[in-house]
């Protein structure tokens, strides 16, 4: 009976043993870091239903509407050089209704006519776009960070106005779907075109 007793006891120290070892392998496991994306991944599914998603997205989004909010409302101010040496845009433009496009190019201050009724016009042109003491400037004279401020004008009325970018679409503040466009290139004045 003695022996009976005396190989129970050995039996259970030896699970709760085995136990103890596998917890120790089971926290050692889970204190190793996880790689960042895995970590956003989790913290997603860990969150409540409807609460709004955490993680490398949610400061994306939150960057593009400060951004968006930014570009629309700050003046613009460009330096004489940076006038005198952009003048025009090439966007590429897209008719949504007909679902063709066409490259354009259009003079900075000027507009063309998309259709009857409906223009484009380019309001400005930053070659380094930079947001700086409430209003937005290039940070140099070399085209680094392009962007156009664009307005649709429907019957000589506003319907879109925002900027386009060249290398951050996903910034663009001007959005109307009927005539989407990609800043394709900025022009630089001709010799000859200089006054």
């Amino acid at each position: 009976m003695r022996s009976m007793k005396s190989s129970r006891f050995l039996l259970v120290a030896a699970s709760v043993a085995m136990l103890a070892i596998a917890g120790c392998k089971g926290k050692e496991q889970t204190a190793q870091p996880q790689p960042q994306q895995e970590q956003g991944a989790v913290s997603q599914q860990a969150a409540p239903p409807g609460h709004p998603p955490t993680g490398d997205q949610t400061v994306t989004d939150i960057n593009k509407a400060a951004h968006a909010n930014i570009k629309t409302q700050k003046e613009v101010s460009l330096s004489p050089e940076v006038k005198a040496k952009w003048k025009e845009v090439k966007l590429d433009i897209t008719d949504a209704s007909s679902n063709s496009s066409q490259v354009v190019t259009i003079n900075v201050g000027s507009a063309v006519t998309l259709k009857p009724g409906l223009k484009l016009k380019v309001e400005a042109f930053v070659p380094d776009y930079a947001i700086s003491d409430n209003k937005i400037e290039s940070r140099s004279n070399e085209a680094k960070n392009p962007a156009v401020l664009v307005e649709l004008q429907e019957n000589d009325k506003t319907v879109a106005k925002g900027w386009v970018f060249k290398e951050f679409p996903e910034f663009n503040s001007y959005t109307d779907a009927r005539f989407p466009m990609k800043l394709v290139a900025p022009g630089v004045a001709k010799a000859a075109q200089k006054k």
